[in-house]
């Protein structure tokens, strides 16, 4: 009966040991670096709203810096712009720009990885702009909608390039 009693205990042991896996360090994210503004999922990064991954592959590039410059092209309601459109940071998410459509004046817009929108901006001189757009390489292109003092809407596309 004691060689029952001790097999019993024997085999409980070695059936626990041989179903149990093994104990290791299978962190995919201990030897990850993301710097300041991310964070390391199942081996990735993933960064904060308002940064992607820059050349050093940590997040440290902000959605505005694409996009900042001087840019020439057209509109396709004033057609040439004879004024370069200027765009500058406000935020690593936010960009204002200047000469916007041709209309000397400047417009806000929020930006995420390459998208632009401009949601109800309205400019100094009281017209209000709403419209998005992308940019691809060094060439932007946003449709928006004008609204006028007076109530009155124009729809107009602009293509501007570095």
């Amino acid at each position: 009966m004691s060689k029952k009693l001790f097999l019993l205990p024997a085999l409980l042991l070695g059936a626990f040991l041989i179903f149990t896996p093994a104990c290791g360090d299978d962190d995919a994210c201990k030897d990850v670096d993301c710097g300041t503004n991310g964070a390391c999922f199942d081996g990735a990064c993933v960064c904060d709203d308002g940064y992607e991954l820059g050349s050093t592959g940590l997040c440290d590039t902000e959605w505005s810096a694409k996009f900042i410059g001087t840019y020439t092209g057209n509109d396709g309601c004033g057609g040439a712009l004879t004024t370069p459109v200027g765009i500058t940071r406000i935020s690593e998410s936010s960009i204002r720009i200047t000469n916007f459509g041709g209309f000397l004046s400047y417009v806000d817009a929020n930006v995420n990885g390459t998208d632009i929108t401009i949601t109800n901006y309205t400019d100094p001189a009281g017209r209000k702009f709403t419209g998005d757009g992308e940019i691809n390489g060094n060439t932007i292109i946003i449709q928006y909608v004008v609204t006028y003092s007076d109530g009155s809407t124009e729809t107009c596309t602009m293509t501007i390039a570095k």
